[in-house]
């Protein structure tokens, strides 16, 4: 039996930072050649009595740049699938904001009428279920599609394809609107976010019909959950903080505030108040949460909470 492997939660972004990341599978990145798993991090799908399967590895066959890629390649051992399942998946340090996150990658499938090759990004939702935030794959056909709801629905791009044994780069970016998908720089297709929760991580993943994969040069871009918009986010004080009961919430007229919310560390909303200057919140467990402000003008602006 097939399993597919544990997707750990982990803490919020928080402080108002840019980042940037890549992985190119290199040994300046402390890869080495064979399998991925348990490589910075990374973990791939669990095959029964078997352990792990054996053919996702660090491969020195094909790269865009420098010398190693990541291979999702066919696993004989077993038969194809009916969804993709075969692959890799690494947890990001710390989740990335559906408002403002890039993500891109080269990718090169060596035949069509093998597998569908797909690469998403993950989230948990408010019911702790795993859920698609964005993804897209190469189908077997030479067609390209996206993921397009939380069901894993395909929405097949018009006009879109790959070549075998061609790299082609793909980027995603994501919104609180919106997400837009670009191959090698052209944009290809916009539709709503349709999950809006923090980015846990991606996978690329196969449905073994034949074929494999190369992956490199994944680069991530993202400011945190904290967007410093207002016009003098330095005004803005919430105080006490810890706090044990009432939480102080000043700096910004109560009228302009059109929303504030406390979030866990797993993204989930578990406050919502409207044009306050003060938040109750001493049915809350101690901890660590996310306070999202929202005034009448769009503008945001969030802060970690510390609960006695």
């Amino acid at each position: 039996m097939i399993k597919n492997y544990a997707i750990g939660l982990m803490l919020l972004l928080t402080g108002g930072v840019f980042s940037q990341e890549t992985i190119s599978f290199e040994t300046s990145e402390s890869y080495t050649l064979g399998t991925l798993n348990n490589q910075n991090g990374w973990e791939v799908t669990e095959g029964g009595e078997d352990g792990f399967i054996q053919n996702q590895v660090v491969s020195d066959e094909e790269a865009t740049d420098g010398t190693y890629s990541f291979k999702n390649s066919y696993e004989p051992s077993f038969g194809a699938q009916f969804a993709p399942i075969f692959g890799a998946a690494k947890n990001f340090d710390t989740p990335k904001s559906f408002e403002d996150f890039t993500f891109s990658y080269d990718v090169m499938v060596t035949e069509t009428g093998g597998a569908d090759f797909e690469v998403t990004l993950f989230g948990i939702d408010a019911n702790d279920d795993f859920v698609p935030i964005a993804g897209i794959a190469m189908e077997n056909r030479g067609l390209i599609y996206t993921i397009d709801n939380i069901y894993f629905g395909a929405f097949y791009i018009d006009d879109a394809e790959w070549t075998p044994n061609t790299w082609l780069n793909i980027k995603i970016e994501v919104t609180a609107a919106e997400l837009k998908y670009y191959l090698n720089d052209v944009l290809v297709h916009t539709r709503s976010n349709f999950t809006s929760v923090a980015i846990l991580g991606f996978n690329m993943l196969h449905n073994n019909y034949g074929g494999d994969a190369y992956y490199d040069n994944f680069s991530f871009e993202s400011g945190t959950l904290s967007v410093d918009d207002f016009e003098d986010a330095s005004a803005l004080r919430i105080y006490p903080n810890p706090v044990a009961d009432e939480l102080k919430i000043k700096g910004i007229q109560k009228e302009t505030i059109a929303q504030v919310s406390v979030y866990n560390l797993n993204g989930q909303q578990l406050m919502e108040s409207t044009s306050v200057d003060a938040l109750d919140v001493s049915r809350l467990v101690s901890g660590v949460y996310m306070l999202n402000v929202v005034t009448n003008d769009g503008k945001t602006h969030t802060e970690e909470l510390l609960k006695k």
